[in-house]
C-alpha cells in the first residue's frame, strides 16, 4: 500500500495484517544483506511506507527480527515433530532427518546466529518477555520428541534441544561462508570447507543423542 494510500489499521485484525507486512519487508531484505546494513527506514521504503507510518506499529527494528526469529523457529519445530513423530528411532535415522529438516529451515538459522548479539540487544522487556514465553511454549513438543527418543527426562530434553539449536547456525555459517571469506581462505593457503552440512550436522545430533542418553543412565 502507497503511502498516499496509507490508513492507520484500528481493529486488531488490520494491525496483525500489518505486522505481517512489516515482517515480509524485513525478511526480505534480510535475504539480500547483512543485518548491519537494514535499517527502518529501508524496511518503510519497501513498503512504500514513510518512517512515522511504521513507528506506529514498532519501535524499533529488532522488534520485528524478534518477531521473526519466533515465527521461523516455530516453522523448524513443527516441520522437526512431524517429521520425527515417529520416535523412538534409530539414532543415525532420527539424526539425518533432524539434519536435513534444519536445512530446509536455513533462514531461520540466519535468524538464530544473531539472536543473542543483535536482536534481543534492544527491545523493550515487555516485548522480550512475550518473546520468552513464546519460545517457552514451543518447547514442549519438540522436547517431548528428543525425551522419547532417548529416554531423558524433561529438563535433560531441553538441554540437549539447546545444544542441537546453538549448534546449528555455526556450523551451517561455516559450510556456506561468504565469497569475502572464501577468498580470504584460499589467499591464506586454507582450503574451502569440504563437505555439507547436513551431513555434518547429522553426525553432531548423533553424537548428542547417544551421548545425552548415556549421561541419564
Amino acid at each position: 500500500m502507497g503511502e498516499q494510500g496509507y490508513i492507520r489499521a484500528r481493529s486488531a485484525e488490520q494491525k496483525q495484517e500489518r505486522m505481517s507486512s512489516i515482517m515480509a519487508a524485513a525478511d526480505g531484505l534480510f535475504a539480500e544483506m547483512p543485518y548491519h546494513k537494514i535499517t527502518m527506514g529501508l524496511i518503510a521504503e519497501r513498503l512504500g511506507w514513510s518512517r512515522a507510518g511504521l513507528y506506529k506499529y514498532v519501535a524499533t527494528q529488532e522488534e520485528i527480527f524478534l518477531a521473526l526469529h519466533a515465527e521461523k523457529n516455530r516453522a523448524w519445530i513443527g516441520e522437526l515433530c512431524s517429521e520425527l513423530g515417529a520416535a523412538p528411532m534409530d539414532d543415525a535415522a532420527f539424526a539425518r532427518i533432524w539434519a536435513q529438516v534444519t536445512n530446509r529451515h536455513a533462514s531461520f538459522l540466519r535468524y538464530q546466529d544473531i539472536l543473542i548479539s543483535i536482536i534481543e540487544s534492544n527491545v523493550t522487556i515487555e516485548r522480550l518477555t512475550e518473546f520468552k514465553r513464546d519460545f517457552a511454549d514451543m518447547l514442549a513438543p519438540v522436547t517431548a520428541l528428543l525425551a522419547r527418543q532417548c529416554e531423558l527426562s524433561d529438563e535433560e530434553a531441553v538441554d540437549l534441544y539447546l545444544q542441537l539449536l546453538f549448534q546449528a547456525p555455526k556450523l551451517y555459517a561455516h559450510y556456506h561462508c561468504s565469497q569475502l571469506v572464501r577468498e580470504a581462505m584460499a589467499r591464506a593457503g586454507l582450503g574451502a570447507p569440504a563437505g555439507e552440512f547436513s551431513d555434518a550436522y547429522a553426525e553432531f545430533v548423533e553424537m548428542c543423542l547417544a551421548s545425552a542418553r548415556g549421561c541419564s543412565h
